[in-house]
């Protein structure tokens, strides 16, 4: 058995003479032969138990999903809209964004203030989210007063009452964070890219301009809820320590009376379609580095293609073990963190792929992600990275479930996106039956590099040689 020891100079404390003193640290008393050179593999996923949803509609549309997890005496609740960022953009740019800030912010009968303090009163909590397909309240509290829950729940979506003093500050908010969002070379990359993929459609928009968030008006805000937030255009969610029946009765006590409206239609606009690859340089003089964004449309997330991208997204650059981060991060340094994802939405989706390099490896970068694009596409994946890949979703999943909003988002989005009912207690087994071919498949199908967009923000003085031979430009002046 071997030990470490180290030598060290002490000084005497009586007689302040400076002596040296052998000093065994024994840091690490186990033997030093046979160390482990490669990790343990994993174990295997566990099995997920599922609990029991139960689901029921109102007459007034409403569906309601019941889930009892009695693992803590708390309720969550999760009230989805199918209003969008983008909802009315054209006519209203932001409208839909600034109507789900203030949306919780008072009611008819409360207070923003007093909203705050009953809901604290029950151990409770709201916030409301708005992404490119829905405007969701997400609320809680203990599951001894659901029933409070509940008609705060309601109070907030059928009486919002947008206060002056609320809609000021949170368009003066809005407008200072556009602001500097826009000064960031990330969001500027993904702001075009949005636009690049999906055009004029409705996830082509991602923020307003300041300009349009100056109109917004208290009243307009009270219409736009009044016409879109509709039982009819949503879904809501409970999970927690529940018994169906009489969380349902609790729901319908809270919810029956409120009137049914049609939904607005949708905007459907034709997606863009490219015959060729085509680079969107946001140009920012004197950047010292490129932000650098590669993708493709990509189906909805209902399409039965979802899991197969999915998990191709991850050997590619999904995870931290992926193809691009062991190309160009860990092989030669361009990058510390490349990264992919494949977004699908409610009615279409995009793939991409990203970077920020230093100026001089512009060009090599984009070279090494359009190479790793390729490969995928013409050769199978190892039995390693898939059976990574498959470990890592699975379990993924697994810790997202655990907590009640882990398991309350996970099922909202069976609703949002119209998944089938049976999709989260299939998934693990539809991963564990993939094989190499189907994710060949699927980077041939939406690994596109040849008709892809391919985004860059930086200083196009300094790099412009290095993209020009990737495809046409269309410059953008920041």
């Amino acid at each position: 058995m071997r030990f470490r020891c180290r030598l060290s100079v002490l000084r005497c404390p009586t007689t302040g003479n400076r002596q040296l003193v052998t000093v065994f640290a024994i840091l690490v008393a186990l033997p030093l032969f046979g160390e482990q050179k490669t990790p343990p593999p994993p174990a295997p996923p566990r099995q997920i138990h599922w609990p029991a949803i139960t689901e029921k509609k109102l007459d007034n549309g409403l569906t309601v999903v019941l889930v009892p997890l009695p693992n803590v005496p708390k309720i969550t609740a999760e009230l989805t809209f199918l209003v969008g960022r983008g909802t009315a953009y054209r006519e209203h740019p932001g409208l839909a964004q600034l109507a789900g800030r203030v949306l919780n912010e008072g009611t008819a009968s409360r207070t923003s203030l007093q909203l705050k303090e009953e809901l604290r009163a029950i151990g409770g909590a709201m916030s409301v989210g708005v992404d490119d397909d829905a405007t969701t309240i997400s609320a809680s509290a203990l599951s001894e007063f659901s029933a409070k829950l509940m008609e705060l729940l309601s109070d907030v979506a059928q009486h919002a009452a947008y206060p002056k003093s609320e809609v000021d500050l949170a368009k003066t908010n809005f407008a200072q964070e556009i602001e500097e969002d826009r000064s960031q070379p990330d969001f500027l990359a993904s702001e075009q890219f949005e636009k690049a993929i999906f055009g004029r459609h409705p996830y082509g928009f991602v923020v307003p301009d300041p300009a349009a968030i100056a109109k917004v008006t208290r009243e307009s805000l009270k219409e736009f809820a009044a016409s879109h937030y509709s039982p009819a255009n949503a879904h809501l969610i409970l999970v927690g320590d529940l018994q169906p029946d009489p969380m349902f009765d609790e729901a319908r006590k809270a919810f029956g009376d409120w009137k049914r409206i049609p939904a607005p239609p949708l905007e459907s606009p034709a997606l863009p379609k490219r015959e060729k690859r085509q680079i969107y340089f946001v140009d920012r003089p004197g950047s010292v580095q490129s932000t650098i964004l590669i993708g493709d449309l990509a189906p909805p997330r209902k399409s039965a293609d979802y899991i197969p991208l999915r998990t191709a997204n991850m050997i590619y650059g999904g995870a931290f073990y992926s193809r691009i981060t062991k190309n160009i991060r860990e092989d030669k340094g361009y990058t510390y963190s490349p990264f992919s994802t494949a977004d699908l939405r409610r009615r279409a989706g995009a793939f991409y792929a990203g970077a920020a390099v230093r100026n001089e490896v512009t060009g090599p970068t984009i070279l090494e992600m359009l190479y790793e694009l390729d490969r995928m596409r013409v050769l199978p994946v190892t039995k390693e990275e898939l059976d990574s890949a498959k470990t890592y979703s699975i379990g993924g999943l697994s810790l997202e479930i655990e907590s009640q909003a882990g398991l309350a988002n996970r099922i909202n989005t069976i609703y949002t996106y119209e998944l089938s009912h049976n999709f989260l207690e299939t998934f693990q087994e539809r991963v564990n039956a993939l094989g190499p071919a189907d994710i060949q498949k699927m980077a041939a199908k939406y690994f596109d590099t040849y008709r892809a967009a391919v985004v860059i923000v930086g200083d196009y003085a300094q790099v412009k040689d290095q993209v020009a031979p990737f495809g046409d430009v269309t410059l953008i002046k920041k």
